[in-house]
C-alpha cells in the first residue's frame, strides 16, 4: 500500500511499466540470436568458433538485458493533486497545476491481415519549467492513466489560458499555432475570430475553416497540438460567438 503524499494528498492510482511487454521481445531476441548462432558460428570446428560464440551471445544477452532493466522500475503515481514520475531510482514529484500542455496520440494497430489487433496510446506532457515526459504502452492501463491526468490538469489549466488570452497574451497550441484575443495566428498568417469559420477532423488532422467559403485555413496533425480538448472547446465557443 503507497502512504499519501502531504503535498500531493491521498494516492488515486499507481501505474508501473508493463514487464511482461519488457521480457517477452527480450525471451525472443535472445531465442532467436542463440537459435541462429548455434547453426552458424558455433559450427565452426576452428578454437575461435565456440569463443566468438560465447562473445557474441553474451553481448546480445547484455544489450538486450540492458534495456529491459532500464525500463523495468518506471511508474506513475497519481495523487489526488499531483503525480510523481519515476525514472529508474530517480523519482520526479509534479503537481497538477505545474503542466502546460498535453499532446494526445491514439493508434489501432493490425497484425498478420488484421487478425491480431492493438491499441496504442502515447501522452506527451510538457512542465512549467519545460520538462517532457513522455507516457505510452510501456505502462500499464495507459489510456486510463492519461484520461484521469487530463480530468485533473485541464480545469486548472482551461482559466488560466483564458485570463492569460485575456490579458492581451498569445498562447502556443502546437509548434506554429498561437491563440490570442484577436484571432488565430500562424507563422505571419492572420485569422480573426470574425473570420473563423469553425473546424472538421478528418484522416488524423484537425482542420480549421475560414469564411466565407470554409475553405482550409489551415491544417495540423491531431498528435501535435497541444491541450486538444481546451482548443476544441476555444473554436467552438468562438465560432458560435
Amino acid at each position: 500500500m503507497i502512504d499519501a503524499d502531504p503535498v500531493l494528498g491521498n494516492v488515486i492510482a499507481n501505474y508501473p511499466s508493463d514487464r511482461g511487454r519488457l521480457l517477452l521481445p527480450a525471451v525472443l531476441i535472445t531465442g532467436i540470436a542463440a537459435v541462429l548462432l548455434n547453426f552458424t558460428v558455433a559450427t565452426v570446428e576452428a578454437w575461435w568458433g565456440p569463443v566468438l560464440t560465447v562473445i557474441l551471445m553474451a553481448l546480445v544477452v547484455l544489450v538486450v538485458g540492458w534495456r529491459t532493466l532500464h525500463f523495468w522500475n518506471r511508474e506513475v503515481i497519481l495523487y489526488e493533486n499531483g503525480f510523481t514520475y519515476r525514472e529508474g531510482a530517480r523519482t520526479v514529484p509534479f503537481l497538477y497545476n505545474e503542466i502546460m500542455s498535453i499532446r494526445q496520440q491514439g493508434r489501432r494497430l493490425a497484425y498478420f491481415g488484421g487478425l491480431i489487433r492493438r491499441n496504442t496510446y502515447r501522452f506527451t506532457l510538457t512542465g512549467l519549467r519545460g520538462e517532457l515526459m513522455t507516457l505510452d504502452n510501456l505502462y500499464r492501463r495507459v489510456d486510463k492513466m492519461g484520461a484521469q491526468i487530463e480530468a485533473r490538469v485541464y480545469p486548472i489549466l482551461e482559466p488560466y489560458l483564458t485570463e492569460r488570452i485575456a490579458a492581451g497574451e498569445k498562447i502556443n497550441f502546437s509548434n506554429s499555432l498561437r491563440v490570442s484575443a484577436a484571432g488565430l495566428h500562424e507563422k505571419g498568417r492572420d485569422l480573426t475570430w470574425d473570420a473563423l469559420a469553425g473546424y472538421r477532423i478528418a484522416s488524423s488532422q484537425l482542420l480549421l475553416l475560414a469564411h466565407p467559403d470554409q475553405t482550409v485555413w489551415l491544417s495540423l496533425p491531431l498528435s501535435e497540438v497541444d491541450n486538444l480538448p481546451l482548443f476544441v472547446k476555444l473554436i467552438k465557443t468562438r465560432a458560435q460567438s
